[in-house]
């Protein structure tokens, strides 16, 4: 819980981290203040209009800029090396045990005061970011002497822009009134007492307090675990052989192999058994395969792929190619920038057979109880072909059905007299069998906005009901500005690009994203005044972090425009705001504010999803379901709630996201899993 008022700074005390004077303290001091500033801070009308505040970057610290401008690579290479010189000189005080004492004063001038450490397992078997020096101290250095990371090597490999493992980024040029806001991005291998990982530091310039003179300090670091010395990843110089070279009797072939893997007995059992075969459930199967852990996935379709081709007809991601890969094998050059459903839908399949991983389609969760003392799990699974029922006892069950779980889908007063068609956005195909006539689509989000745009395509009198507010950027700009220099055709590898990306700590994502959705307000000016005008209400977001802001927080609440808002504007879909339904009528519906709609043959309900905890309390029942934690949202770190880490009930997990979160936290899950059932620990 958030501490008492009575220890909250006042409104004239200068933050003792970051260095500003505010109310709400932005770097962690307050935890009370933190959660309403970074976490979750309220919902703007308008995008920010300032630039990156320098606290964050240099929070109470002089800024130094000249120290890293005008310079030649070797001269920035040497302060680099330095700084990477010092701090592995530390990592070996840790591991030849000098007291606590000298190592917190060698962090003091390695680290900045408002410094965060974001870690994805390197430190522990959980995601934390650890904010400001005094928590490095309390919280990090005591695992260092247990986890001994150490061999802080630069990394040149990671990104072909920074051939040296290190290079500058500038947000913002110095101005008459602020310094220039810009750091030192490196990049890094290490070692760790289980494993090996990566990570991505940034270093800013500035004045040393005692010498007057400039020099790199630490405010942000980051370390993920991406190997495991007892059960190294089967990938490159690594990969499996294929073939047993020379003379075998009974030899099998890859075919028969295959049908025996994918034969489950009552002594041959998966480990993992992987509920849904979407992005989340393939991603981490195929993750889970490259570390030799044998893993079943269930999956209720037909067919691999048809939970995106059973979607509204012309449906498209609306993020770009670069940023939906998946792992080990990338989209092909000549891919599309945005892929149609059904085309993601034929991929899917053909990467489940490509990389051999065990699915059995047609096949429903439909009970699972869990032995805490064998720490085996006993699900129930229903064949929805014949209705036969099949037993399986893994020892990890994974929940990979999507992170939006169920439909939500309200009740109203008289739709049981309503003529027409009521049916949720999960279940609409396409518009075209409503030409001619007329249609309601009740949410203002993405789901809304392709569906009416969809009855407007095929022929369809089609009304919005907006709610409250949208936040909205275009895919000409906005999408691309979110993107660019990391998930576009210019981007570093997208290992390079998932770890910047991870890399930072809630507080300066948040900076950042408001830049971003900042710059995308100013291209789409025009569109989004338009859509105002015309009674359609826009926000910016959590604290003005637009989209990405909102997905990571609610997962729902914004439009990434392909189309439909300008159909809004020109009111060629026609718009109702800030009111909801009061009743169901025979042919329409009256709206709270007394106003009716009639006419109508079907009524859209694109008001999301409920938690996906739900769905696992549906599949498994409330005993399993009562011991699980909300899914989703932020943490008091900034962390996302639940996914991929613990669930609250033992070896019970979530596995869901965009393609992006399901490729990146695939492996941290699928090394929790590997760890546990190989004994290995910390």
């Amino acid at each position: 819980m958030p501490p008492s008022a009575a220890n909250t700074p006042s409104a004239h005390e200068k933050c003792t981290t970051c260095g500003t004077v505010l109310k709400h303290t932005t770097c962690g001091n307050s935890q009370e203040d933190y959660y309403n500033t970074e976490i979750y801070p309220p919902i703007l009308e308008h995008a920010v209009n300032h630039d990156l505040p320098a606290a964050k970057i240099y929070g109470v610290h002089t800024p130094y800029p000249e120290l890293i401008q005008d310079i030649n690579d070797d001269h920035l290479k040497s302060l680099v090396e330095e700084w990477v010189s010092k701090f592995n000189a530390v990592l070996q005080d840790i591991k030849a045990g000098l007291d606590k004492r000298h190592v917190d004063a060698k962090f003091d001038g390695l680290f900045a005061n408002h410094v965060a450490w974001r870690d994805h397992l390197a430190l522990g078997w959980n995601f934390h970011t650890f904010n400001g020096l005094k928590a490095l101290k309390k919280r990090v250095i005591p695992r260092l002497y247990t986890v001994k990371i150490e061999d802080i090597v630069l990394d040149d490999l990671a990104d072909y822009r920074y051939k040296l493992g290190f290079g500058k980024v500038v947000m913002h040029e110095k101005t008459a009134e602020h310094p220039s806001i810009e750091w030192i991005q490196i990049y890094y291998n290490f070692v760790n007492k289980i494993g090996s990982g990566k990570g991505v530091g940034r270093l800013a310039a500035v004045k040393d307090p005692v010498t007057g003179a400039g020099k790199l300090m630490c405010f942000t670091l980051y370390t993920v675990l991406e190997d495991l010395k007892a059960s190294p990843e089967k990938v490159l110089r690594n990969r499996p052989e294929g073939v047993d070279h020379g003379p075998h009797k009974d030899r099998q072939s890859w075919l028969e192999v295959r049908e025996r893997e994918t034969t489950f007995t009552e002594t041959h059992q998966p480990t993992v058994l992987i509920v849904g075969g979407g992005q989340g459930g393939l991603s981490l199967a195929a993750r889970l395969k490259s570390f030799g852990i044998n893993s079943l996935i269930v999956e209720k379709n037909h067919k691999v792929g048809d939970n995106w081709r059973n979607r509204y007809k012309f449906l498209v991601l609306h993020d770009p190619v670069w940023y939906d890969e998946m792992p080990y094998i990338n989209f092909p050059p000549t891919w599309p920038v945005y892929t149609p459903k059904d085309k993601l839908g034929d991929w899917f399949d053909s990467y489940a057979k490509s990389l051999d991983l065990n699915i059995q389609c047609d096949t429903t969760a439909v009970g699972a109880s869990f032995d805490d003392v064998t720490r085996r799990w006993k699900v129930e699974v229903r064949n929805n072909l014949t209705g036969a029922i099949n037993f399986f006892r893994p020892s990890h069950l994974v929940m990979a059905t999507g992170h939006s779980g169920e439909p939500r889908i309200p009740h109203f007063e008289g739709q049981e007299h309503f003529q027409g068609k009521i049916v949720h956005s999960s279940q609409h195909g396409s518009g075209a069998q409503y030409k001619g006539g007329k249609a309601l689509v009740v949410g203002g989000c993405n789901s809304a906005h392709d569906i009416c745009q969809d009855f407007y395509e095929q022929g369809v009198d089609v009304t919005m009901l907006q709610r409250s507010s949208t936040c909205i950027i275009t895919s000409t700009h906005g999408t691309v500005i979110n993107n660019k220099d990391l998930y576009d055709e210019d981007g570093p590898k997208t290992e390079t690009a998932d770890r910047i990306f991870h890399s930072m700590p809630i507080h300066l994502m948040n900076g950042v994203m408001q830049q971003q959705f900042r710059s995308s307000c100013i291209q789409d000016k025009q569109l989004l005044d338009s859509l105002n005008e015309v009674g359609f209400k826009t926000n910016a977001g959590f604290g003005g972090t637009g989209v990405f802001g909102l997905y990571f927080r609610v997962g729902s609440g914004y439009y990434i425009d392909v189309g439909c808002s300008p159909l809004i504007v020109e009111k060629k879909v026609k718009l109702k705001h800030g009111v909801g339904i009061k009743r169901f009528l025979k042919t329409g519906v009256e709206f709270t504010d007394g106003t009716k709609l009639e006419g109508l043959d079907v009524v859209v309900l694109a008001t999301g999803y409920t938690n996906m905890k739900e769905t696992a309390r549906r599949l498994f029942g409330n005993k399993v379901a009562d011991r699980l934690n909300p899914v989703w949202g932020l943490d008091k770190e900034g962390e996302i709630q639940t996914m991929w880490r613990d669930s609250g009930h033992p070896n019970f997990w979530f596995m869901g996201g965009n393609l992006a979160l399901a490729r990146y936290y695939s492996k941290r899950l699928a090394l929790k899993i590997v760890a546990q059932e190989k004994d290995i620990f910390y």
